[in-house]
């Protein structure tokens, strides 16, 4: 069971209220990494915390990482709406996979994911969930601006259709 604590749901509505604040209003924001290069194929980076994560011939790639952060930043927000909304996830999965072009131009040409949810709540709670996720997520609709990405929603084994 994916369970939010009081604490959390409070910040998550304090979150919430500063972001429709910026809607009304063009806000713009920094963000900031550091990626140090190690031996071999190993680097290391670090964010805003003292939190790091790395890369080398024996862990994720550069591109399982940059793919990842779709499913993490869309984690985010169905955290973000269901703790406030009161929607009860039991789990929550998403895979992504991407196809790549790998002569140059190199790039990404195609992401799909897949968000698989197990939860009592009705499917159009869920899907209005998914589309908020999506729809808020900055690595998705940043992609969707380089390469087509599309998602589809399943609920408790159902597939119930494509995330806009």
């Amino acid at each position: 069971m994916v369970t939010f604590s009081a604490e959390f749901i409070e910040k998550m509505r304090k979150r919430l209220k500063k972001y429709e604040e910026a809607d009304r209003s063009e806000v713009m924001a920094k963000i900031r990494v550091v990626v140090d290069k190690l031996d071999d194929l190993a680097s290391v980076a670090r964010g805003r915390s003292q939190n790091t994560w790395h890369t080398d011939e024996n862990g994720p790639s550069p591109l399982e990482y940059f793919i990842s952060a779709l499913g993490m930043c869309q984690c985010v927000y169905y955290a973000e709406y269901a703790a406030v909304s009161g929607i009860k996830l039991e789990s929550l999965t998403i895979e992504i996979k991407g196809d790549f072009r790998v002569t140059r131009p190199r790039s990404l040409k195609k992401i799909e994911y897949t968000v698989f949810i197990q939860s009592p709540e009705k499917p159009d709670v869920i899907k209005e969930l998914a589309q908020k996720a999506a729809a808020d997520c900055y690595v998705t609709q940043t992609l969707k601006k380089a390469c087509e990405v599309g998602g589809r929603l399943i609920l408790n084994g159902i597939d119930i259709g494509e995330i806009p």
